[in-house]
């Protein structure tokens, strides 16, 4: 070891020592053990002294929460990458099984879990399961890492177990949900809108758990139990809907009762209207949806905008000379609808005005959805906004008109500034400096983190497909220009570059779009939107890049520089080891990777 190295691990050792309730500190000392033993005991460590400190008056218990979620996840993902996914199970079940005669050190994650608040215990209870069934943690939550955590978007495939791996999966996810719904009893904590809505997510969690698993008669015995408890959150309602026309065969039944029976006051009926009608025009038929949406514009748009006194006539001239659907006037904010209604309700305004072939006034309300969205809903806001763009859009068409394209995209970016951006735990700290410039001081030395390319991906998604790229380019430098332009709105949309490379591998080998200068184009972009992104991406990234440059000739270079830092980001992944190896036919240089791996604890035989 290097004196300068040693001098730093040592000073981050007397950091640590004086300042044991820092994650920040914690979480840089941690990423210095560059031996699996050392990293997985500084783990415990900090877990430790984190869990310790957190119930001194002083301590901000949400972000300690946050914080210690964050490590004691981050342990789970080390131990699985490095194959150790058993370990990692047990500790689980070393948790799930301990009580208070238990040892010290299986009360370690007693200790963690009695540290959270409940949104991140309800994580904690749907990791540790999802861990159990597939082996990994959820890789939604994995790109959280070092980000406050929200349980959304977990996809839960189906998957066949052995019924004693099923059993066990089961009985932990009903340990979770009675641990959760005991704390929701209290009534300190049933008050909060926060905890309410994150024991309502870990209820749609355990429903597609069991799905997924294929206890569909159990799923609708939770449903029904769930829905005792929170009749009127529109996650469960729709699964209950939807899982009504399963059963019966009808669409409109679950979706009439649910509006005829939805109180007033309760916010949510648009939303409703908005999925009824979309699973309308989807399912039962043109005709159909087209009737349904007519009536909910004149039994509830008209009928509300009416009774608040701002609805003017339809059929009148404005002075821009556009029929008065068309005009702004129409689409006024009315003060008796909450965010969540208003939103939806500009929407179903978008669609039906679409369907009376009124494409202002439907681009119109549509922008408006934008204006009102709410964090949880925006994707969808702007999934729905993107498909109207689509329709009659022949800029979307046109492989050289990739301006039009990137002004639509600007335009969503310029909305999405709005809304408040995740701030990464580590730099948590800045907020709590007092002097304004010596804050801006710290703040411009950390490296800005990367746009969110998720809303770039899910607009080329809904024009493109999952490919991301339009078919009809003919030519190599229509495909380049493209790429590029969209990588100059995102410059670390690592996604997009995978797509590239995996178009060529679909190509035949003998076209233009797969020569030599082509490939190196489309590898380098790969590597370098994953090498630049902050914060670095999950393992998973890393692996599937590193598979695809392994069947690209003549990327030698960008693969060595590539390895260079994917093994620098994860030292202890046994798969980027592995794929390091077969970027190599030689014996001599496999066994010195193999031996480079052995002294940071990971076998590779």
């Amino acid at each position: 070891m290097g004196l300068k190295l040693y001098g730093t691990l040592f000073s981050l050792v007397l950091q640590v020592k004086y300042n044991a309730g820092s994650y920040e500190l914690w979480l840089m000392y941690i990423n210095s053990r560059m031996h699996l033993h050392d990293r997985l005991a500084t783990y415990d460590a900090a877990l430790s002294a984190l869990c310790h400190n957190a119930s001194a008056s002083e301590w901000d218990g949400v972000h300690t929460s946050a914080c210690i979620l964050d490590l004691f996840l981050q342990m789970i993902d080390c131990l699985c990458m490095s194959g150790n996914v058993e370990k990692a199970i047990q500790k689980i079940f070393e948790f799930s099984a301990a009580d208070k005669n238990s040892h010290e050190r299986l009360l370690l994650l007693s200790d963690i879990h009695s540290c959270l608040k409940i949104s991140d215990k309800c994580i904690f209870w749907v990791c540790s399961v999802y861990l159990v069934i597939y082996r990994k943690l959820p890789e939604a939550v994995v790109r959280q890492f070092e980000c406050e955590k929200l349980l959304l978007e977990i996809e839960w495939p189906s998957i066949l177990l052995p019924d004693d791996e099923k059993q066990m999966a089961v009985k932990l996810m009903e340990k979770g949900a009675v641990s959760v719904a005991s704390l929701m009893k209290i009534e300190s904590l049933r008050s909060d809108d926060t905890n309410v809505k994150s024991a309502q997510l870990f209820a749609v969690s355990h429903i597609r758990c069991m799905a997924a698993l294929g206890s569909l008669e159990y799923c609708g015995n939770l449903l029904d139990r769930y829905l005792g408890l929170y009749p009127f959150c529109l996650e469960l309602v729709l699964i209950s809907t939807r899982a009504h026309k399963q059963e019966f065969r009808d669409l409109s039944v679950g979706f009439e009762e649910i509006l005829i029976n939805w109180p007033k006051e309760v916010p949510g009926i648009q939303c409703v209207w908005n999925q009824y009608a979309q699973c309308a025009l989807q399912n039962g038929g043109r005709e159909f949806g087209k009737e349904l949406l007519d009536r909910w514009f004149h039994s509830v748009w008209k009928v509300h905008y009416h009774q608040n006194g701002v609805l003017p006539g339809v059929d009148s001239e404005n002075k821009d000379g556009l029929p008065e659907s068309a005009s702004d006037s129409i689409l006024e904010i009315s003060p008796g609808l909450d965010k969540i209604d208003e939103m939806f309700g500009f929407l179903n305004l978008s669609l039906y005005k679409l369907w009376q072939n009124d494409h202002v006034a439907a681009r119109i309300a549509a922008e408006k959805a934008l204006k009102t969205a709410i964090p949880k809903y925006f994707k969808y806001c702007f999934r729905e906004h993107a498909t109207l763009c689509l329709t009659g859009e022949s800029v979307l068409k046109e492989p050289a008109s990739i301006s039009g394209m990137e002004n639509i995209l600007e335009h969503y970016i310029g909305v999405l500034q709005d809304f408040p951006v995740p701030e990464p735990l580590p730099r948590k700290f800045i907020n709590n400096i007092k002097k304004p410039r010596v804050q801006q001081l710290i703040n411009n030395m950390f490296s800005p983190v990367s746009s969110d390319f998720f809303l770039v991906n899910l607009v080329l998604e809904v024009w493109f497909g999952p490919s991301l790229l339009p078919e009809e380019f003919t030519e190599p430098k229509h495909l380049v220009d493209f790429v590029e332009g969209m990588l100059d709105i995102c410059p670390s949309n690592y996604v997009l570059a995978m797509s590239v490379c995996k178009l060529f591998r679909k190509r035949d080998e003998s076209t233009h779009f797969t020569s030599v200068s082509m490939c190196f184009w489309a590898s380098s972009n790969l590597v370098n939107t994953i090498l630049h992104a902050i914060p670095i991406p999950p393992e998973c990234v890393w692996v599937e890049a590193a598979t695809i440059l392994g069947k690209v000739k003549g990327v030698e270079v960008l693969s060595q520089r590539f390895y260079g830092r994917a093994l620098l980001a994860y030292p202890f992944s046994v798969k980027l080891w592995k794929s390091y190896q077969l970027l190599y036919g030689n014996t001599e240089k496999t066994k010195a990777i193999a031996e480079a791996a052995k002294a940071k604890g990971i076998d590779l035989d």
